[in-house]
Parts: structure tokens; C-alpha cells; sequence
């Protein structure tokens, strides 16, 4: 029965012990919480092929048309093109070496990917065009959203 006596005397001294520990401890609220760094840099400016992508989301998640990205597509559409005919010209030159070739596809792979993104933005847009050309065709503003391409489309 001591045993029992010394073990829950031993239990209270130890408890009392925790909670004067507890009460000594530092607040929570006391300690700085430290700055999680940025998921990305907001400085770094956006290629040419970010900014698309980017419209071409923002068009598909928008209910009503948004502005065209005018400038961003025919600067890739240019871009594509000298891309292409410099692929052809390095896939017909019979020298090129093993390594040489498989950067060639991959260069054509990625010109394939854009190309993609491209099509998609447009035939998003064109959707929403012929889904809503009535109203398009009666509202001035929505048409200023539009490339002359497209509102000659609406108008069909």
C-alpha cells in the first residue's frame, strides 16, 4: 500500500511539475512565425506562349468573350512559322548527327504544343462567336472585343 501511496504522491509532484513548466513556457503568440517564400517571382515577366496560355484559360473559364489577345497570337504565329521552316530545313539535311535530330524533334514537339494552345484559344473563341452572334452583332462593346476577323464571322 505504500507503493500505492508513493506512486500517486510521485504522480502529483510530476504533475505539478508539468504545470509549472507550462506556466513558464513562452506564449505562442510570442514567437515570430517565419515568412513561407513565394510560390513564384512576381518580377519575372511572362513569355509570349505564358501570356497566351493565360488567355486562352481566362477564355475558356469567361462566360461572355473577352478581349482578343491580337497582339500575343500573331507574335507567336510568327514565331511558329520561322520555327517550322527552320525544323524542315535541319530534318532534310542528310549530315545531321544522332543527337542532332532527336533536338530537332524535340524542337518540333514543342512547336506542335504551341500550336495546339493556338488552335484551342481559337476555337474557343470562335464558339462563343457563333453561340452568341446575334447578341454580339447588337452590341457595340462586346464587338470592340473583337478581332475585324471575327466580327465578320458574327455577321455570317
Amino acid at each position: 500500500m505504500d507503493d500505492d501511496n508513493n506512486f500517486f504522491t510521485k504522480l502529483d509532484h510530476d504533475e505539478s511539475a508539468f504545470q509549472n513548466r507550462l506556466r513558464n513556457a513562452p506564449r505562442d503568440d510570442d514567437v515570430p512565425m517565419p515568412v513561407a517564400p513565394p510560390l513564384f517571382e512576381e518580377e519575372e515577366e511572362e513569355t509570349p506562349l505564358q501570356r497566351l496560355i493565360r488567355h486562352w484559360m481566362n477564355e475558356r473559364h469567361a462566360p461572355d468573350i473577352l478581349p482578343a489577345a491580337e497582339h500575343v497570337l500573331a507574335g507567336l504565329l510568327d514565331h511558329i512559322r520561322r520555327q517550322s521552316e527552320t525544323v524542315q530545313l535541319l530534318r532534310s539535311d542528310p549530315s545531321s548527327s544522332e543527337e542532332e535530330h532527336f533536338r530537332i524533334m524535340l524542337a518540333q514537339t514543342e512547336v506542335e504544343r504551341v500550336k495546339f494552345v493556338v488552335r484551342s484559344y481559337l476555337r474557343t473563341r470562335l464558339f462563343k462567336i457563333e453561340r452568341f452572334a446575334r447578341y454580339i452583332m447588337t452590341n457595340p462593346e462586346v464587338q470592340q472585343r473583337l478581332s475585324e476577323n471575327e466580327v465578320d464571322h458574327a455577321r455570317r
